[in-house]
């Protein structure tokens, strides 16, 4: 049991729910519970972790429902801390999950590319970006499974189509 999950009611039906990121220096994502008239949507879901899994559904407990009742999950982006767990989500509810479809072209070529080819490119990308080698490091050295959920996002039901530019 993890209750030390920190759930803050922010009013109006909204709930922040910090979690974890297992082994990052960010500590934890903060995924969104929002009651609807069908039911509670996340904004969200975290990594894909035993630990995060646990928090995500002691925070829905503690907002007075549960991963059953949910409706659906609006992923914000593509990266594995914020999608991580929606398939997971979908899994025990049932909720629709929705991704822009640019960054679902993402999920798509991660899922399909060797973690090894993967980790080369996120390095070099970073050492270009002018991140210390010491972030850059374990991306050298990562072991395949370290991908997680950045390889287990599953396709979701519906896209989110772009903003047009004003």
């Amino acid at each position: 049991m993890v209750a030390r999950t920190q759930v803050t009611d922010l009013g109006g039906g909204v709930w922040s729910i910090p979690v974890p990121i297992p082994d990052n220096p960010l500590g934890h994502t903060l995924v969104y519970a929002v009651d609807t008239d069908r039911g509670p949507v996340l904004i969200d879901t975290g990594w894909d972790d035993p630990a995060s899994w646990d928090t995500l559904t002691e925070g829905l407990t503690a907002c007075g429902t549960s991963v059953r009742d949910l409706h659906g999950v609006i992923v914000t982006h593509h990266h594995p801390d914020h999608h991580g767990l929606s398939g997971r989500v979908r899994e025990a509810s049932g909720a629709w999950v929705a991704m822009h479809e640019a960054d679902l072209a993402i999920v798509r070529r991660t899922r399909e590319t060797r973690p090894g080819r993967w980790f080369t490119y996120m390095a070099a990308k970073l050492t270009a970006a002018g991140a210390p080698e010491e972030h850059v490091a374990p991306l050298r050295t990562a072991l395949p499974q370290a991908l997680g959920s950045a390889r287990a996002g599953r396709d979701p039901h519906r896209t989110l189509p772009g903003l047009s530019p004003a």
